[in-house]
């Protein structure tokens, strides 16, 4: 009975201190004085009227603010930043949090430099993020990428198994980093709890991309946040499913593994010392609201979701990712806030029911793929704005759904591509441009990406093969965009082979 007691006091505490939200008061506060401003930025909180101003509103201009002592300083927080830090680190359950302002791309960056030094080897999965390839560049360190799970019926990739990442570090003993993606993209979530103590048995440190997970610890039980789950550094984008402003993240930290001067070291190397205060202020705020206000919105919405997915299958050709087929398929849990969509049943490619759906009903979905498009659902979505997307997709069926399936041997990669030369030696040697038709058995100095999601189709120091072409043409012919950092069309930058 006294356990329950102090436990309940110590939770009614956590949520008092949780109330509060340091950086963003301050900074109410500071613009709301009389300061006549000499500093920066020039537009001298927005004295002059012009369409900026008018559109964002006179507050806005206030609060974008210079550093100064009574708002702190980022790379060197000592007073409201650290106190926001601190209540953001215990809000999701980590030693120590960073505010970024470069969204988890920093993060993921300085995630991987911390934690490895030119010549180790980093377990990476196939499917990860541009900003993975990114930081085994600036870092060195050698890549083993472990195949993700590919699933052909919904045409996406999930995580990584259990079973592949004991074959890696069985293969690699000399592996220092393991990075996982948790969730993925489409919310597939690999047995993390299992994989961190399998790697921490070995001496392996874990950092995670959690770019889409930021409200998974704001849930129900039944899905594990990677803090909990025994991640040793983590980013989450608050700014996707938290409810902060685009391009702010936060990189949590659990200290027994990764010094937190280390990480703070290499975030000042890579973050602006002219660090946005609305970006940090509504970090703090969106906080104090997923904290205080998450498990109860997310609990109300749940039966929402429940209800529309059996709205959008009843009597269709649909079909809905759903956590009992991922259990029982993948062995892999599932964030139901990832509405995965299969359409390729009505007869038409994700990517032409995601241009429908965006020009005849103005609804913007997050992505599409081949057989599927996907919807992100936070906290803010509601009854009536989920109802809007199941009455387009009932209408859509309707009016322009074909008898027939569509299906395409290069929806999604089925393999792990050669790695011929270490990113980071790819990127240094010289290069040259040529015709993506003529590329094949040529290493690629460049990425093939298809944004979103940001997975490259291939990477620097990777063999270009028939099937990289392959999907080229699949993506070029459905999407009609396939990023690259070669200037002419229909071209890529291959490593120059010796006359």
């Amino acid at each position: 009975m006294m356990n329950d007691v102090q436990e309940l006091v110590a939770k009614s505490n956590t949520l008092v201190a949780q109330d509060r939200m340091p950086l963003f008061e301050a900074l109410v506060q500071y613009v709301q004085q009389d300061v006549t401003p000499f500093d920066v930025p020039g537009h001298k909180m927005g004295a002059q009227m012009n369409s900026l101003k008018m559109v964002l509103g006179e507050m806005t201009m206030r609060m974008d603010v210079n550093s100064m002592k009574e708002l702190d300083l980022l790379s060197h927080p000592q007073t409201v930043i650290k106190q926001a830090q601190e209540l953001a680190a215990e809000a999701f359950g980590a030693d120590y949090s960073y505010f970024l302002v470069n969204g988890t791309t920093v993060g993921i960056l300085a995630m991987i430099i911390a934690t490895c030094k030119p010549g180790d080897t980093i377990l990476v999965p196939r499917n990860g993020h541009k900003s993975v390839m990114n930081g085994l560049i600036l870092s060195g360190a050698k890549p083993v990428f472990i195949r993700p799970e590919v699933d052909h019926h919904f045409g996406i990739s999930h995580g990584i198994s259990i079973a592949n990442v004991k074959k890696a570090m069985y293969e690699h003993p000399e592996a220092k980093v393991l990075f996982i993606t948790y969730p993925t993209y489409f919310g597939s979530m690999s047995d993390l709890q299992e994989i961190c103590c399998i790697a921490h048995e070995q001496d392996i440190t874990v950092i995670v991309d959690s770019a889409h997970g930021a409200h998974l610890g704001f849930m129900s039980d039944e899905l594990i946040d990677p803090m909990s789950a025994g991640a040793d550094a983590v980013t989450v984008s608050m700014h996707k499913t938290g409810g902060s402003l685009t391009q702010s993240s936060m990189l949590l930290l659990k200290k027994d593994r990764i010094a937190p001067d280390k990480i703070q070291k290499v975030l000042n190397m890579l973050q602006t010392t002219s660090a946005n205060y609305l970006l940090m202020s509504s970090l703090d705020a969106a906080r104090r609201e997923i904290t205080l206000y998450g498990k109860q919105r997310y609990s109300d919405l749940k039966p929402v979701v429940d209800e529309a997915v059996k709205a959008i299958e009843s009597g269709s050709c649909y079909e809905v990712l759903k956590a009992r087929y991922l259990k029982e398929h993948f062995n892999q849990s599932y964030d139901w806030t990832k509405l995965v969509i299969r359409v390729n049943g009505i007869g038409l490619t994700g990517f032409e029911v995601y241009t429908v759906l965006k020009e005849k009903y103005g609804i913007q979905m997050e992505l599409a793929e081949g057989y599927v498009i996907m919807a992100v659902i936070t906290s803010s979505d509601t009854k009536e704005s989920i109802g809007k997307l199941v009455f387009a997709l009932k209408d859509i069926e309707k009016n322009l759904g074909k008898s027939t399936t569509v299906i395409s041997t290069y929806v999604t990669a089925d393999q792990v591509n050669e790695l011929v030369l270490s990113p980071r030696e790819a990127y240094y040697a010289e290069h040259e441009s040529i015709a993506i038709e003529a590329a094949i058995g040529r290493i690629s100095a460049d990425s093939l990406m298809i944004y979103p999601p940001g997975i490259p189709l291939v990477i620097p120091g990777e063999l270009i093969s028939h099937d990289v072409l392959q999907q080229y043409r699949y993506y070029c012919q459905t999407l009609g965009n396939v990023l690259t950092e070669a200037k002419e069309a229909n071209h890529i930058t291959v490593i120059k082979e010796e006359a």
